[in-house]
């Protein structure tokens, strides 16, 4: 069976990778095997990420300066890997802007032009210039970052363009999962529940009532670790999930089941 998760040689690219759930998804594709590339906009996240991630694999890892929200560098970096690597496999969209926490009656046009871009059309772009290598290559593996507030309407907080956003990125990957079946090319997501990032470590130290709540609402009784989601990247980028396509696997501990 491990032979059926094995990356090695794999190229994988990873958006939003120099922190949190990115930067868990990059470490668990490299001790699967895969080369793997780190890309997001703080160069700094990135190089510490990278080091860290390369001492504690032994993996080949580079990073690749990246705005999701700019086409051009969009298309640089899938030119980076492409000259560096000769081709990309794997592909991980986890790069996002995260939730507000007020009513969308409050919520400025900028605002939420901002979220969408970046979230769904960030995706949409990655998607395009990576799945034009892929589809010359007729093979590869996408992995999209949805969320399980695109599934069902959060009471608190107030989330407005973020759920939208992610409803938006579950829909272009079953869309494009038909599209590019053709080109042997699986396209999948991921739906994550509430996971313990450094991030959200800070958030629930502040809102310890939030936390709370959020326990009762999810049968596990507990919140997601970085692992946990980590290894579920390495299925769907592996030969285990050949025959998955458009599928959107949630990772919530339960929470959507209520």
């Amino acid at each position: 069976m491990s032979g059926m998760f094995d990356l090695t040689d794999r190229v994988a690219v990873v958006t939003g990778a120099g922190q949190g759930l990115g930067e868990s998804f990059a470490r668990s594709l490299a001790e699967a095997g895969a080369q793997v590339f780190l890309a997001a906009r703080n160069r700094e996240r990135l190089l510490a990420a990278a080091a860290k991630i390369a001492a504690e694999t032994g993996a080949q890892i580079y990073t690749c300066p990246l705005d999701i929200t700019d086409e051009q560098s969009v298309m640089d970096a899938c030119r980076f890997v492409l000259e560096t690597a000769g081709r990309l496999e794997i592909l991980v969209n986890n790069a996002a802007v995260g939730r507000g926490n007020q009513p969308l009656e409050n919520e400025s046009l900028e605002e939420w032009q901002a979220v969408l871009n970046t979230n769904l059309t960030g995706t949409f772009l990655m998607m395009k210039h990576a799945g034009r290598i892929m589809i010359e290559q007729k093979y590869g593996k996408i992995i999209n970052l949805a969320s399980m507030t695109g599934l069902v309407a959060m009471r608190n907080p107030s989330i407005g363009a973020y759920d939208v956003s992610k409803a938006g990125v579950e829909c272009l990957t079953r869309l494009m999962a038909g599209e590019w079946a053709k080109y042997n090319i699986n396209v999948n997501s991921i739906c994550p529940g509430y996971y313990m990032t450094d991030l959200n470590k800070a958030y629930v130290e502040q809102n310890p009532e939030f936390y709370v709540d959020s326990l009762r609402q999810i049968p596990l009784g507990r919140w997601g670790e970085p692992k946990d989601i980590g290894d579920i990247a390495v299925f769907l980028a592996s030969a285990a999930s050949d025959y998955m396509t458009g599928a959107n696997l949630v990772t919530d501990g339960g929470y959507t089941i209520w």
